[in-house]
């Protein structure tokens, strides 16, 4: 191999990696460095003291959007970042899925305690009424009640009125309506029955035998804790 063809080689070998490093580099360093997960917003809009305002100008807005999309672009590249998972049909719902409230399980609209049943549609009726309506909704049953006994984030679901079927039925009346049913999953929750096997696996299967569409994260951030580990 000559000379040439050696350094053409090398070079071919080491450019991607040196765009790669480039493109880290910019994105570290920018003005608005993350505070916690969140990158804040530009000072101007902070300011506590009026004598101290220093008014934003045409620019502020431009310098902090390139930062955070800087910031996005180094976080991609450090996690390995793969989209295909948001790609899948099955998915695809959550792309146009935008008012989503958290309903605590004894919200008066969501069930008659006289009737013994779910008000799917009274609660559905009362949101459109007030603001237009849902595109999913985050179901709570654990508040305020877990923690009085033994009983773990599953079994404060099973033990909604009706247990499992008329929960079942529940999602399947939102559903109905054209809302997406999520529960939250608690990793946290480790003081209470044991579900015999790790959070993730125990709410896929109870999401899949009530017919939910999704979970909800409580609390949780990607450290590699042994939070993540039931002990």
């Amino acid at each position: 191999m000559s000379k040439q063809t050696n350094h053409i080689t090398r070079l071919a070998f080491l450019l991607p990696f040196a765009a790669t490093l480039a493109l880290s580099a910019t994105a570290q360093d920018f003005r608005y460095q993350p505070k916690g997960q969140q990158i804040p917003p530009p000072a101007c809009l902070t300011v506590d003291d009026p004598l101290e305002d220093t008014p934003c100008t045409p620019d502020t807005h431009e310098e902090w959007l390139k930062a955070v999309t800087n910031w996005r672009t180094e976080r991609r590249i450090r996690v390995g970042y793969n989209g295909d998972r948001y790609a899948m049909p099955a998915l695809q719902w959550t792309q146009s899925s935008f008012i989503q409230p958290q309903m605590m399980v004894h919200d008066r609209y969501f069930y008659d305690p006289v009737a013994g049943k779910y008000t799917v549609d009274r609660y559905l009726d009362d949101l459109e009424k007030r603001y237009g309506g849902i595109d999913a909704v985050l179901i709570w049953a654990t508040y305020p009640n877990m923690g009085i006994d033994n009983r773990n984030q599953q079994d404060m679901v099973r033990s909604m009125p009706g247990g499992v079927e008329g929960v079942k039925q529940m999602v399947a009346d939102f559903h109905r309506r054209g809302v997406r049913v999520l529960f939250p999953i608690m990793m946290w929750d480790q003081g209470t029955r044991d579900p015999g096997t790790d959070w993730p696996n125990a709410t896929a299967q109870l999401m899949k035998e009530i017919g939910a569409d999704g979970v909800n994260f409580e609390c949780l951030y990607p450290t590699g804790s042994s939070v993540y580990s039931r002990p």
